[in-house]
Formats: structure tokens, sequence, C-alpha cells
């Protein structure tokens, strides 16, 4: 268990460095060429902004070892130790604290995979409601949001990174600490389990009643 502990914290700290190192880009005073002519107020409508590097590094932390991923790891390890899976761990105290830390790294090292990816593409893997109306725009938005990130000009690509974190943690997960009989398979099954789940959640956030403000 200390050793799923001490590789989770470190997949963490290697995917937070590069963030900190980087600085803000400075932006100067724009040159005044002439006079500009007065044509009255102007409304630029632009895409929905994307979430910057230290954004995705705030949420990236947060998610993993704040306290969204320890609220994770305990309902996913109360199912999983209500279905006694997998049976080797038992369904005593052992076995559920073996199940929680599984669960905990899993999702740290998913994370640190998914937001790597993402970096790397200058991509924003984030879900955003859909810009627009209609039941069936929106209910498709919402499906395919697991599989499509933004660019920093708001539009929307194949993500890369969502697959990487999809994939990554339960792999690892069920090729290293669970028990022997279990592999990759039986990653890539919990693999698609999670993305069907995330399918959900997303559909769940797109119609879930907007805030007045």
């Amino acid at each position: 268990m200390r050793q799923i502990f001490l590789s989770a914290l470190l997949v963490v700290l290697v995917g937070a460095v590069p963030c900190f190192a980087q600085d803000p880009p400075v932006v100067g005073p724009m040159p005044v060429v002439g006079p500009m002519p007065d044509v009255g107020p102007m409304l630029i409508v632009g895409p929905t902004p994307v979430a910057s590097d230290h954004d995705l590094l705030r949420k990236y932390v947060w998610s993993t070892i704040g306290l969204d991923g320890a609220i994770h790891a305990t309902w996913a390890s109360g199912l999983d130790q209500w279905r006694e899976s997998p049976p080797e761990w038992g369904a005593g105290g052992t076995g559920y604290a073996r199940r929680w830390a599984s669960k905990y790294a899993e999702s740290a090292i998913g994370d640190a995979a998914k937001y790597a990816v993402a970096r790397a593409f200058e991509h924003d893997p984030s879900f955003k409601r859909c810009e627009c109306s209609g039941f069936a725009r929106r209910l498709r938005h919402a499906l395919d949001s697991p599989f499509m990130a933004r660019r920093r000009d708001g539009t929307r690509v194949l993500s890369a990174a969502s697959l990487a974190g999809f994939l990554v943690g339960h792999v690892v997960s069920a090729s290293t600490w669970y028990p022997a009989p279990h592999g990759a398979r039986d990653g890539l099954k919990h693999a698609a389990t999670s993305l069907v789940k995330t399918i959900g959640v997303d559909v769940f956030k797109e119609f879930w009643p907007r805030r007045s403000r």
C-alpha cells in the first residue's frame, strides 16, 4: 500500500513541476499607429475561453490529492468492496483499505497522464456545456465530450489527453499491484466502465439547470 501512495505522489510531483516552472507571458503596451476612427461601441463575441496551464494544474491537483480525489476513492472503493472486487483482497477492513489506496493511486496516475498530454498538445479536455439549443444537439455534445478537447482558439478536436487518462490509470493498476490473475485486459474493461460513467456524468452536467445570476 505504501508503494501505491509513493507512486501516486511521484506522478503528481512530476506532472506539476513543468507548470510551476513557466512564467506568465509579459504583455507590453500596444503601439499607437494613428488616430482611430470613431465607429461607435463594438461587441466582439468569441469562443468560450479555454483553461490556462495553471488552471489545468490547479484542477488536476485538487481532483487528485484534494477532497475530490478522496471522495472519488471512497465511493469507488466502497462499490468494489460491496462487489468484493478483486476477491483476493477479502471483505474486511484491510481489503477496503487496499481498495481505497488502489482507487486513489489509479485516479492520480490517470489524471497525471491526462493533463500531461493536454499540456503537450495545448488542449483543454475539461467539460463545457454546449453553446447551442435543442435537446438533440445538447445530448450529442454531452455524449461526445469525453472524446473531445478544445484548442486555444476554442475549436473542438479529438482528445488524446482523455484517451490517455482513461487507459493509463486503469491499465497500470491492473498490471502492477492488482492480484496476479488480473492484468491489462481487466484494465481495459475498467477503462471502458469508467468511460461509460463519465458519459453519464457529462449528460447530467449538460442538462442540470443553470444557476441564475
